[in-house]
Protein backbone atom coordinates (compact mmCIF):
# COMPACT_ATOMS: atom_id res chain seq x y z
CA UNK A 1 0.00 0.00 0.00
CA UNK A 2 1.40 3.76 -1.13
CA UNK A 3 1.89 6.03 1.88
CA UNK A 4 -0.08 9.08 0.29
CA UNK A 5 1.29 10.88 3.54
CA UNK A 6 4.74 11.22 1.99
CA UNK A 7 3.45 12.19 -1.83
CA UNK A 8 3.60 16.02 -2.59
CA UNK A 9 0.22 17.37 -4.21
CA UNK A 10 -0.10 17.17 -8.25
CA UNK A 11 -0.36 21.07 -8.82
CA UNK A 12 -3.55 21.54 -10.68
CA UNK A 13 -4.32 25.19 -11.94
CA UNK A 14 -7.06 25.35 -10.05
CA UNK A 15 -4.86 25.22 -6.58
CA UNK A 16 -2.14 25.76 -7.74
CA UNK A 17 -0.90 28.71 -5.23
CA UNK A 18 -2.75 26.79 -2.54
CA UNK A 19 -0.74 23.43 -3.26
CA UNK A 20 2.94 25.90 -3.61
CA UNK A 21 2.15 27.27 -0.47
CA UNK A 22 1.55 23.74 1.36
CA UNK A 23 4.41 22.31 -0.67
CA UNK A 24 6.89 25.08 0.39
CA UNK A 25 5.61 25.02 3.99
CA UNK A 26 6.40 21.51 4.29
CA UNK A 27 9.48 21.55 2.42
CA UNK A 28 11.41 24.14 4.11
CA UNK A 29 10.30 22.17 7.65
CA UNK A 30 11.82 19.17 5.94
CA UNK A 31 14.79 21.85 5.68
CA UNK A 32 14.77 23.41 9.40
CA UNK A 33 14.63 20.02 10.90
CA UNK A 34 17.80 18.95 8.70
CA UNK A 35 16.13 15.87 7.70
CA UNK A 36 17.38 14.17 4.44
CA UNK A 37 14.72 11.62 4.61
CA UNK A 38 11.88 13.91 5.03
CA UNK A 39 13.40 16.29 2.06
CA UNK A 40 13.83 13.50 -0.12
CA UNK A 41 10.55 12.83 -0.34
CA UNK A 42 9.72 16.12 -2.37
CA UNK A 43 12.70 15.47 -5.22
CA UNK A 44 12.43 14.22 -8.42
CA UNK A 45 15.38 11.65 -8.91
CA UNK A 46 17.07 13.31 -11.71
CA UNK A 47 17.09 16.61 -10.20
CA UNK A 48 19.42 19.73 -10.61
CA UNK A 49 20.11 21.58 -7.35
CA UNK A 50 22.56 24.49 -6.89
CA UNK A 51 23.27 26.41 -3.19
CA UNK A 52 23.94 29.89 -3.72
CA UNK A 53 27.57 29.81 -5.81
CA UNK A 54 28.26 26.07 -5.21
CA UNK A 55 28.23 24.14 -8.37
CA UNK A 56 25.01 22.68 -9.35
CA UNK A 57 24.82 18.98 -8.34
CA UNK A 58 22.70 16.61 -10.04
CA UNK A 59 20.30 13.13 -9.17
CA UNK A 60 18.39 12.60 -6.03
CA UNK A 61 21.15 10.91 -3.87
CA UNK A 62 23.77 13.06 -4.81
CA UNK A 63 21.46 16.39 -4.09
CA UNK A 64 20.43 14.98 -0.67
CA UNK A 65 24.68 14.07 -0.03
CA UNK A 66 25.10 17.77 -0.29
CA UNK A 67 22.41 18.48 1.75
CA UNK A 68 23.44 16.59 4.43
CA UNK A 69 27.09 17.79 4.04
CA UNK A 70 25.60 21.29 4.19
CA UNK A 71 23.41 20.35 7.64
CA UNK A 72 26.67 19.06 9.42
CA UNK A 73 28.21 22.82 8.98
CA UNK A 74 25.33 24.47 10.84
CA UNK A 75 23.52 23.48 14.19
CA UNK A 76 20.45 24.64 12.90
CA UNK A 77 18.36 27.07 10.71
CA UNK A 78 14.81 28.17 10.53
CA UNK A 79 13.29 30.03 7.42
CA UNK A 80 10.92 32.52 7.45
CA UNK A 81 8.80 32.53 4.07
CA UNK A 82 7.29 36.36 3.22
CA UNK A 83 6.14 35.67 -0.41
CA UNK A 84 5.20 32.78 -2.93
CA UNK A 85 4.40 32.96 -5.93
CA UNK A 86 3.53 30.00 -8.23
CA UNK A 87 3.05 29.87 -12.26
CA UNK A 88 2.18 26.36 -14.12
CA UNK A 89 4.57 24.35 -12.62
CA UNK A 90 6.56 26.63 -11.35
CA UNK A 91 7.15 28.62 -7.67
CA UNK A 92 9.23 31.13 -6.42
CA UNK A 93 9.71 32.10 -2.57
CA UNK A 94 11.47 34.21 -1.03
CA UNK A 95 12.50 35.54 2.58
CA UNK A 96 15.19 35.62 5.41
CA UNK A 97 17.37 31.90 6.64
CA UNK A 98 18.29 32.44 10.36
CA UNK A 99 21.11 29.95 10.91
CA UNK A 100 23.48 29.28 14.56
CA UNK A 101 26.17 28.03 13.45
CA UNK A 102 28.43 25.70 15.57
CA UNK A 103 29.82 28.09 17.66
CA UNK A 104 26.32 29.17 18.72
CA UNK A 105 26.67 32.74 17.12
CA UNK A 106 23.65 33.53 14.88
CA UNK A 107 23.17 34.76 11.34
CA UNK A 108 20.22 36.02 8.89
CA UNK A 109 20.56 36.21 5.11
CA UNK A 110 17.82 36.91 2.33
CA UNK A 111 16.97 34.14 0.16
CA UNK A 112 14.83 33.28 -2.38
CA UNK A 113 14.26 30.16 -4.49
CA UNK A 114 13.24 28.64 -7.74
CA UNK A 115 11.45 25.50 -8.16
CA UNK A 116 10.28 23.85 -11.60
CA UNK A 117 7.97 20.75 -10.75
CA UNK A 118 7.63 18.14 -12.63
CA UNK A 119 5.00 15.27 -12.18
CA UNK A 120 4.56 16.74 -8.73
CA UNK A 121 8.27 16.34 -7.29
CA UNK A 122 10.88 19.36 -7.82
CA UNK A 123 12.73 18.68 -11.07
CA UNK A 124 15.13 21.93 -10.61
CA UNK A 125 16.16 23.23 -7.47
CA UNK A 126 17.94 26.65 -7.36
CA UNK A 127 18.63 28.73 -4.19
CA UNK A 128 19.60 32.48 -4.59
CA UNK A 129 21.78 32.90 -1.09
CA UNK A 130 25.14 33.99 -0.33
CA UNK A 131 26.46 31.19 2.21
CA UNK A 132 30.05 32.65 2.02
CA UNK A 133 29.53 34.42 6.08
CA UNK A 134 28.93 30.84 7.27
Amino acid sequence: MTNLACKTPLLLPENIQENAESLITKLYAAVDEKSTSRLGAFLADDLRFQLGNFDAVTGKSAVLEANENFFQIIDSMTHRIDGIWAQNEDIICKGEVHYKRLDQSELSLPFATILKMKSGLIQDYQVYVDVTPL
